[in-house]
């Protein structure tokens, strides 16, 4: 998740503030209890389980405030049969989707012939990226102003890519609500350095092994709660992504099977962060079966 720096500070007591609210109002322990990490090794730097059992967890639902829902007993079908499971996409078959879509390559993360980024594990064996991490901007804060009714259009400024987006170097891949990407920072490159993503990451990962994850940032605006203190962003929009974003998403994540071989685990930015002192609460109003199903849609095209 990115923000703008100004909103940095209030975002910290707001979430503060929600902690201890929760607890007051006695509903504490049943919203924590959800909040649980993922199990970790770091010896090995690798979730406990299968790349579909650790999607399974990865992908908990986010709710409001930041917090991890149940597991899953199962991901959508077309994420079960191929998490973990050789990429077997011929890039032919990828760059004739995106001629025929004028796409280029430099805005899916660039060169499909290139490896993802690489990691250096505990054993000073090199990995490359493992972890696909969803993650949406909560930028602009509207506050207690009611989101824009163009915010799904190109007259929307937050849509502007190169404006906004391209050089945020927070992560690798910005996706705008017209289903439009640009590249921060190439598919095969790590973030720079004191730049991790995820919370997860700085604290387990950290330099040598931040490379297990690439970075894509959904354009998502957010909008005060009420109930809460003033200046907090817990409310997205509903639907919080537009199809168009599903569908570039899902190009992205192809994309970055090929160039693996392997299709990815992906994740929640939250989901990741779970039990980490002010985590960050996205992706919020994130809806996994129509990313799916957008997916299963694309690979269709690709066969």
């Amino acid at each position: 998740m990115y923000r703008l720096a100004p909103q940095l500070f209030s975002r910290v007591i707001c979430r503060a503030l929600a902690i201890a609210f929760y607890f007051i109002a006695g509903v504490g322990v049943s919203v924590w209890a959800q909040d649980t990490p993922c199990p970790f090794d770091k010896s090995s730097l690798g979730f406990a389980g299968t790349p579909l059992e650790q999607a399974k967890c990865l992908l908990r639902p986010i709710v409001r405030g930041g917090h991890p829902g149940a597991q899953p007993k199962k991901l959508p079908q077309s994420l079960e049969k191929i998490i973990g499971t050789p990429a077997r996409i011929e890039k032919s078959a990828v760059r004739r989707y995106l001629d025929a879509h004028k796409i280029a390559e430099r805005d899916i993360g660039g060169s499909l012939d290139e490896p993802l980024s690489v990691a250096t594990l505990p054993d000073s064996s090199t990995t490359s990226a493992r972890y696909f991490v969803i993650h949406d901007v909560s930028t602009p804060n509207y506050l207690d102003k009611s989101f824009p009714a163009n915010i799904n259009e190109a007259t929307w400024e937050w849509n502007d890519l190169a404006k906004h987006w391209s050089k945020t170097a927070v992560a690798h891949i910005f996706v705008n609500r017209l289903g439009e990407s640009v590249t921060a920072v190439s598919f095969g490159s790590v973030l720079a350095a004191k730049r991790f993503g995820t919370k997860f990451a700085r604290d387990n990962l950290q330099e040598r092994a931040k490379g297990l994850q690439i970075h894509v940032e959904l354009v998502q605006p957010r909008r005060s709660d009420p109930a809460g203190k003033p200046g907090n962003d817990a409310i997205a929009p509903l639907p919080g992504f537009t199809e168009a974003q599903m569908d570039r998403l899902a190009l992205l994540y192809v994309a970055a099977g090929v160039r693996r071989g392997e299709w990815l685990v992906p994740a929640f930015h939250a989901a990741l962060d779970a039990g980490i002192a002010d985590a960050h609460d996205d992706p919020q109003n994130f809806d996994l079966d129509l990313w799916a199903r957008r997916l299963d849609a694309l690979l269709k095209q690709l066969k």
